[in-house]
């Protein structure tokens, strides 16, 4: 890859997570948006997309909740669809490349957590002295120290380490590649777990049940068809709370 090519997906890479800072959090870090655009960038929408969505399945259940630090998804992205792209291993490479990252990049954003907790205190102190543009500049300091805590990562790996990785990927004996294949197909399951395990609650998990019972035995709903479905439900749900809002009301 040419070094524009490197820059471009390290800003990508960043700016998708700052806009979590910036734009109410658009969800632009997410493997199934990365992971088209990067493919786009390299010439191959196809395998972007594919793995891309491979990607968001393992990762579906890594979302950040308060100050926790789940795996850094962008980078994990990022560098697994590159490397499935440039070595021509696919979604093999990918699962190889992007889950271990995650979890280490991860460290990168403690690190970026952990030095904006020092312009918080000194945020505070313009707060007391009445100085505004002291305030929105140190916001500005921690937007710019989580930028480059993705920026940085992506492009040194890239750089540096891009054709190593390939060329390892190309090492790897073909049953250790079944390996990780038969790994990877056990990683959308763990994904949808860790994500029932924040989200099942007692009053709405048995609608999870029945969309998959609708997934599995009636293949012709599609995943709109459930789509709409729990639309429809979720809009009745929200309705008949107002209503019992307004009766406790009068």
């Amino acid at each position: 890859m040419s070094f524009w090519i490197i820059l471009v997906i390290s800003l990508i890479t960043g700016l998708a997570y700052l806009q979590r800072r910036a734009l109410g959090d658009c969800q632009l870090e997410r493997p199934i948006i990365l992971g088209p655009i990067i493919g786009l960038i390299l010439g191959d929408v196809q395998t972007g997309v594919s793995v891309g969505a491979s990607l968001e399945l393992v990762f579906m259940g890594a979302q950040a909740v308060g100050g926790s630090v789940p795996s850094n998804v962008a980078i994990g992205s990022a560098l697994g669809v590159t490397v499935a792209i440039n070595s021509g291993t696919g979604l093999e490479g990918a699962m190889a490349v992007a889950v271990p990252v995650a979890v280490v990049a991860s460290t990168f954003e403690m690190f970026a957590k952990t030095v904006c907790s020092f312009t918080v205190h000194i945020a505070d102190n313009y707060a007391l002295n009445d100085n505004y543009g002291g305030i929105c500049l140190m916001t500005h300091v921690g937007n710019l120290v989580h930028f480059l805590a993705y920026f940085i990562p992506t492009f040194l790996a890239l750089y540096f380490g891009a054709d190593y990785v390939t060329a390892l990927m190309d090492a790897i004996p073909s049953n250790v590649m079944s390996g990780i294949t038969a790994v990877g197909n056990l990683l959308p399951a763990l994904g949808f777990g860790l994500l029932l395990n924040n989200l099942s609650t007692k009053e709405f998990f048995p609608y999870f049940f029945i969309g998959f019972a609708l997934a599995a035995y009636i293949p012709a709903f599609g995943v709109m068809g459930i789509a709409f479905i729990g639309i429809a439900y979720v809009c009745i749900y929200a309705l008949k709370s107002n209503e019992n809002n307004e009766e406790e009301e009068f």
